[in-house]
C-alpha cells in the first residue's frame, strides 16, 4: 500500500520510525514537508518550497474553515492568507501524483488541515493517532478532523479491570498520556528555540510565528495570569447553583478545529452566563497551563458579568469536583471524569462521548434552564456499575495499546516496545481495508 504521512515538526521524527517499520513489511511511504528543519529519514521526501511573493495562485477554493481556526491569524497577528490556496493547490498537485491509500497526520496545522481537506475530497482515508485519554496508554484513530475513532483493536477490558480503571479515575488517582507532568532540561529548550528560530529566518512564516510578536505576547499572557488571579476565588459558593467551565488551552486543536462552532470561549462564557438565573454561578476555571485563551478581553468581560466568577490558578480539578453541581466543556478531557463519575456534564459540540447517556450535547444555550431543573430534580441521567465498564469498554476496543507523542515531549514514544506496539496497531488498520 501507498501510505502517506504529514510532516508535523517532532512528531516527524515519531512518525519517521513507525515508517521504517511499515516499510520493512513492503508499504510504500510517502511524505510531504512543509517545514524542511523537520525531515524524516524513510521514504519518498517531497519538500513544498515556501510561496513567493511574485507567485499568482488561484483563490477560488473555499477554505474559510480552515482560514477561521488557524493559530497564526487567530493569535499572532498574521493578515496575509494566500499562502493557504498556495499550499493547497501544492498539497492537492502531490497527492495526485503520489495516489495513497492512506494518509497519516495530525489535525492542528494549517497544511495538515488543507491535507484533510483535499484527503476527503479525493476520498481517501486520513487519520490522526492520538491518545483516546482513557484507558490511559491507548491511542485511537481519529478520522480526518474529527475525534470519532476509526475501527479498533476490539480488545475488551475484563470487569474487574474496568471497575478498578474507573475507580481510579473517579478517585482523580489516574490521569491521561498527555495530562503527565514533563520536565525539560534549559539546555533542551534553548535547542528547540534556535531550531525553531533558523527555520522562521529561511522561511518557515506560516506555522512558526514572528519572534518578536511571541515574546510581546507571552509578556502579556504573564500579565493577563496574574491579573487573573488578583481576582480570583479559591472555592465553590456551595449556597448557589454552581456551574464550572473550564477553559480549553488555546491555540490548540481540541477547540480551534474538534471544537470549531464554540472556538470562541469568551462567546461561549457569555452566553453561558446571560442564561443563568440568580441563585446560579458561573466558575471560569484556568488550565494550570494558561496560555492565550486568558485574554485582557476575557478578563474584563468576567468582571462585569455579576453571575461569572474567575477560580484562581491554583485552584485543582480535585478540590472543587465534588462541589460542582454541573460542568459544561466543549470537548474536553473533563466529559470523561464526569461520565464516571455520574456528575452532570454537558458538551457544546457532539462528541463521541454522547454516547454515553449521561453526557449530554447541549445545542442551544436557551437550552440551559431545562438541564439545570432536571439536575435540581434529580432527574439527570446516571449510569450503573455495568454501563460504566461497557462505555470504557466502548473506549478500549475503539483503541489500541500505544503511547502516541514524540522525542521532544516522551522518549517512551520512541522507545522500542511502544512502537512495536503502534506497528501492530498500523497493521490492523491496514489489513482492515484489504
Amino acid at each position: 500500500m501507498k501510505l502517506l504521512f504529514i510532516e508535523n515538526r517532532y512528531k516527524t521524527y515519531f512518525f519517521d520510525l513507525l515508517a521504517a517499520e511499515l516499510e520493512k513489511l513492503g508499504h510504500e511511504i510517502y511524505w510531504i514537508v512543509q517545514n524542511p528543519k523537520f525531515l524524516p529519514t524513510v521514504g519518498n521526501i517531497h519538500i513544498i518550497k515556501y510561496p513567493s511573493k511574485s507567485i499568482k495562485v488561484d483563490t477560488k477554493t473555499n477554505l474559510d474553515s480552515i482560514i477561521n481556526s488557524d493559530r497564526q491569524l487567530n493569535f499572532f497577528k498574521k493578515k496575509d492568507t494566500n499562502y493557504f490556496h498556495y499550499y493547497y493547490h501544492e498539497i492537492k498537485s502531490l497527492v495526485e501524483q503520489i495516489e495513497p491509500n492512506f494518509v497519516f497526520g495530525e489535525s492542528t496545522a494549517f497544511h495538515e488541515l488543507l491535507a484533510i481537506k483535499i484527503s476527503k475530497e479525493k476520498d481517501i482515508l486520513y487519520l490522526h493517532p492520538s491518545s483516546c485519554r482513557y484507558p490511559s496508554e491507548r491511542f485511537s484513530f481519529y478520522l480526518y478532523d474529527t475525534v470519532h475513532p476509526y475501527v479498533g483493536s476490539e480488545e475488551f477490558l475484563s470487569q474487574k479491570e474496568a471497575l478498578t480503571i474507573i475507580e481510579n479515575i473517579i478517585n482523580r488517582d489516574s490521569k491521561p498520556d498527555y495530562m503527565k507532568k514533563v520536565s525539560f532540561k534549559k539546555s533542551k529548550i534553548l535547542k528547540d528555540k534556535i531550531k525553531v528560530l533558523k527555520g522562521y529566518l529561511t522561511g518557515e512564516k506560516y506555522n512558526t510565528p514572528n519572534p518578536i510578536v511571541k515574546y510581546k505576547i507571552e509578556q502579556q499572557k504573564k500579565k493577563n495570569i496574574a491579573a487573573w488571579d488578583a481576582k480570583a476565588l479559591f472555592e465553590i459558593d456551595k449556597k448557589h447553583f454552581s456551574i464550572v467551565y473550564p477553559l480549553h488551552l488555546q491555540p490548540e486543536a481540541n477547540i480551534d478545529v474538534w471544537g470549531r462552532p464554540r472556538r470562541d470561549q469568551l462567546d461561549t462564557i457569555k452566553k453561558i452566563a446571560n442564561n443563568l438565573l440568580g441563585n446560579q454561578i458561573l466558575y471560569i476555571k484556568p488550565n494550570p497551563k494558561s496560555k492565550y485563551e486568558l485574554s485582557k478581553e476575557l478578563l474584563h468581560s468576567i468582571e462585569n458579568t455579576h453571575n461569572a466568577q474567575m477560580l484562581h490558578h491554583q485552584v485543582s480539578m480535585d478540590d472543587i469536583f465534588n462541589d460542582v453541581n454541573l460542568f459544561i466543556t466543549v470537548n474536553g478531557t473533563i466529559a470523561l471524569e464526569c461520565i464516571f463519575a455520574n456528575k452532570p456534564i454537558l458538551t457544546l459540540v457532539e462528541v463521541f462521548f454522547n454516547k454515553a447517556k449521561n453526557c449530554l450535547f447541549m445545542k442551544e444555550f436557551n437550552l440551559l434552564q431545562d438541564y439545570i431543573l432536571n439536575i435540581q430534580n434529580n432527574n439527570f441521567p446516571i449510569l450503573s456499575d455495568i454501563e460504566k465498564v461497557d462505555f470504557l469498554n466502548l473506549l478500549s476496543t475503539t483503541s489500541y495499546k500505544g503511547v502516541i507523542s514524540d522525542p521532544y515531549y516522551s522518549s517512551y514514544s520512541v522507545s522500542k516496545d511502544n512502537i512495536s506496539d503502534v506497528v501492530k496497531a498500523f497493521n490492523q488498520i491496514l489489513n482492515s481495508k484489504v
